[in-house]
């Protein structure tokens, strides 16, 4: 109990501070998120819109969190039949426009958690800019698995969609200098 009350007093304060950074720079955060991850794993994706509300450009630079030992922009890039992520240097938050970071594109990945992550909390991670200032995100972590529609059930023959990679591992991670041999790796994003 008394642990709850002191991690909702230090979110509530790290939710002000987001905003009053956010607002004094023009960039701010909506519909933040972090995926649960399966057991085992110490690696998830997180996932925002960015917007800009500023008159000078914003270039997102990385970013950190209590809760991982490293934070990178990644990339999707389908090359091959595979679908591959790369990580990014940085990216632009252009002036009066946002940038969305989302499943199978601009991303955001969280490497080296320690502590298993409980869909409905929220976590933290900041993002930190070239010539922005920083922003603290509050983000909310979501299961992995998706609540299947009971009123619109899936015909037993229809044949899936040509570009869908539903169910399929198509994530290369092994090019960016973590060395994650000994685990199978997913991302899903």
């Amino acid at each position: 109990m008394k642990k709850s009350i002191i991690h909702s007093l230090l979110f509530g304060f790290a939710s002000s501070l987001a905003v009053s950074l956010a607002a004094a720079e023009g960039l701010s955060a909506e519909g933040a998120y972090i995926r649960a991850m399966p057991p085992g794993q110490q690696i998830t994706a997180a996932f925002l819109k960015l917007v800009n509300s500023g008159d000078q450009d914003c270039q997102i630079t990385g970013g950190s969190s209590p809760i991982a030992t490293d934070l990178q922009i990644h990339e999707h890039q389908h090359s091959n039949g595979m679908m591959r992520m790369r990580p990014l240097q940085s990216v632009a938050v252009e002036a009066g426009q946002s940038l969305l970071f989302e499943p199978g594109q601009l991303h955001l990945m969280l490497f080296g958690i320690k502590e298993s992550l409980v869909p409905g909390e929220q976590q933290e991670f900041t993002l930190t800019t070239e010539n922005c200032g920083s922003i603290v995100v509050a983000a909310e972590v979501r299961s992995l698995f998706k609540k299947k529609s009971v009123s619109s059930p899936k015909p037993i023959n229809s044949p899936k969609p040509v570009n869908s990679h539903e169910g399929h591992n198509h994530h290369d991670h092994n090019h960016h200098g973590h060395n994650h041999s000994d685990k199978k790796m997913q991302d899903n994003s």
